[in-house]
């Protein structure tokens, strides 16, 4: 059953609808091959009453909603059940109420979809128009998003009943368009004020109660269930998200999973060049996870590639000390020719290298076709997958130069805590050579600890850092307190940490080379620390000359929380420099490409 006998809402008059709480309520049972399921509104108490009933089928409400109110009313039409379109639509436009009342043919052609106009379904204002040309709504209103279900898409029928969304979290309109391909059609009334939506339980009440307990006690878990879990996840996003005003309101019951009802559980907004506004949001194996950061890299051959996801020629741009790849003799410039025996003219090899390169398990072979640009000869190189263990500092070199001394460093993860005491070492060397410039690798880097990226800062740039902030974090509207303490700030640490899996002494000073210049390779997967070095430094005035591609553009980060045995990294803070800056959310472009 679908919405049949809503006309209940015409027994009431629009007076009384204005001061009234509009509804949200949808059905996903009942419309399967519709994107999203189909989205229905009620002013109307006693309607409310009815659909909450299951009179109107198996619609339940969101737990969003927005105040009715304004001087004027938003017309609403229905189709029906037979033969559609089985929805309901509202405009606070007067010329739209009437083009669609005058197509309306009465009585209904038995085999015609048209609107079916019920009266007035509750009331709005209609919003002004910007300097800019956007509509906007007067002070002491709420903004309502509406987007469309796209069930007639370029003139052609979809299989599914046109539907819209009417929302004032810009958040839920952005997760339709950009996850469930609806169109966003903007702005088109405002509302007389938001409504707060249920209070979510704080995470301590399912934290660690787990349909699987761990047997290993450390982790303090607790016999539980899925729903434990979900219910979990949700109050965290509510409580640590950044965005967390800008996250859809998703059943828990509609993931099979902890891990599915996480992922969708952030903004689906995009940056100004288009991309994901959140692109880090994702979830792991807690185990595999730790063991990461004990930089234990699990199974794998030992070589990285450029460029990852073309059809172009994979060329190897990394290959790690003592691993299979090196064993074998590959090196930095060979390239790929063939995986396994497909060639790389194949539609498929780009995918399949990806995939082979990345093992189940220890032992697994890969047999790769290896050309040799310099000698242009090719062979086939046999490689079982092995156990690797990431070393951050693979390559140091100084270079004599007319201008002085030139240190060039490849440092490759922020992530490994051993890291640490890797580029204390280095820099101790470069000082020791007295390099006066340094070229700084971070094409391989994607980020990790922000206290060793500060390290590094100061490792640079020394007495230019003193008593300056090298990032400060924002949180989420919850976390104002956090924000502003007076600890905040992540200095440029000029002492080593003394962690345990570092291989440094506990505030033992660091050595710098004061540099006022610092050149630095980027790469279309340089992230997170290593742009922060790169907006720190900027925002105390060295120079950066950055030379490459343009970084990925995360200014943001989090802290990892396990619950259950997955860790989860949800996006909890944007850093900023000494000059309040943090937005590249669209990476940084290079001084020279």
């Amino acid at each position: 059953m679908q919405l049949r006998v809503l006309a209940l809402s015409l027994l009431f008059s629009t007076p009384f609808l204005r001061a009234q709480t509009v509804v949200e309520y949808v059905n996903t049972a009942d419309f399967p091959r519709s994107p999203g399921g189909q989205f229905f509104y009620s002013a109307d108490p006693g309607e409310q009453s009815f659909v909450d009933g299951g009179g109107a089928g198996r619609f339940k409400r969101t737990g969003n909603a927005f105040m009715a109110g304004g001087a004027t009313p938003l017309c609403r039409f229905y189709g029906s059940v037979t033969p559609g379109p089985n929805s309901h639509f509202y405009s606070i436009d007067a010329g739209e109420c009437a083009s669609l009342r005058a197509a309306q043919i009465t009585p209904k052609p038995a085999a015609n979809q048209q609107w079916n106009y019920e009266g007035n379904g509750f009331n709005g204002t209609i919003p002004g128009i910007s300097a800019s040309g956007k509509a906007l709504c007067p002070a002491g209103t709420t903004p309502v998003y509406r987007a469309y279900n796209a069930a007639f898409r370029n003139g052609v029928k979809n299989a599914w009943d046109s539907n819209h969304r009417y929302s004032i979290n810009k958040g839920e309109i952005d997760f339709l368009v950009n996850a469930q391909n609806w169109l966003d059609e903007g702005v088109t009334f405002c509302a007389a004020g938001s409504v707060a939506p249920p209070a979510l339980p704080a995470t301590t009440a399912n934290a660690m109660q787990c349909a699987s307990p761990r047997a290993d006690k450390t982790f303090k878990d607790k016999q539980g269930t899925i729903e434990n879990e979900k219910a979990w996840i949700r109050s965290h996003i509510d409580e640590i998200y950044l965005w967390r005003e800008e996250v859809p309101a998703l059943f828990a019951s509609d993931y099979a999973s902890p891990v599915s009802y996480f992922r969708p559980l952030k903004t689906w907004a995009k940056t100004a060049s288009g991309k994901d506004k959140d692109q880090f949001h994702y979830a792991i194996d807690t185990a595999v996870w730790n063991a990461e950061i004990a930089g234990d890299s699990g199974v794998g051959y030992g070589l990285d590639i450029s460029p990852k996801n073309t059809a172009r020629r994979a060329t190897i741009a990394l290959v790690e000390k003592g691993t299979p790849a090196a064993v074998a003799g590959l090196r930095r410039g060979l390239q790929i020719t063939s995986v396994n025996g497909l060639n790389d003219t194949s539609s498929a090899f780009a995918a399949a290298l990806q995939n082979a390169l990345s093992p189940k398990a220890a032992g697994q072979l890969v047999t790769l076709g290896i050309f040799d640009p310099v000698t242009k000869t090719q062979k086939d190189v046999a490689m079982n997958a092995a156990a690797i263990s990431t070393d951050s500092v693979p390559l140091v070199s100084t270079l004599d130069t007319p201008t002085g001394k030139v240190g060039y460093v490849l440092y490759t993860s922020f992530l490994t805590l051993a890291g640490e005491g890797a580029l204390i070492d280095t820099f101790k060397q470069l000082k020791a050579q007295g390099v006066t410039d340094l070229v700084l690798d971070l094409r391989y880097n994607g980020g990790g600890y922000v206290y060793i990226s500060a390290q590094l800062a100061y490792m640079i740039a020394g007495s230019k850092t003193k008593d300056k902030v090298y990032e400060r974090y924002i949180f989420n509207s919850l976390r104002d307190a956090e924000t502003n303490a007076p600890d905040n700030p992540t200095p440029f640490y000029d002492t080593a940490s003394g962690y345990p899996g570092t291989n440094t002494l506990e505030d033992a000073p660091l050595p710098t080379l004061n540099l006022g210049r610092v050149f630095i390779l980027t790469s279309n997967g340089t992230a997170s620390a290593s742009e922060s070095i790169i907006n720190g430094l900027r925002g105390i005035d060295v120079e950066v000359v950055l030379i490459g591609d343009t970084t990925v553009g995360k200014p943001f980060g989090f802290f990892d929380v396990d619950n259950c045995g997955t860790t989860y990294l949800a996006v909890e803070f944007k850093g900023v420099n000494q000059k309040g800056f943090g937005d590249f959310a669209d990476g940084f472009a290079p001084t020279c490409n």
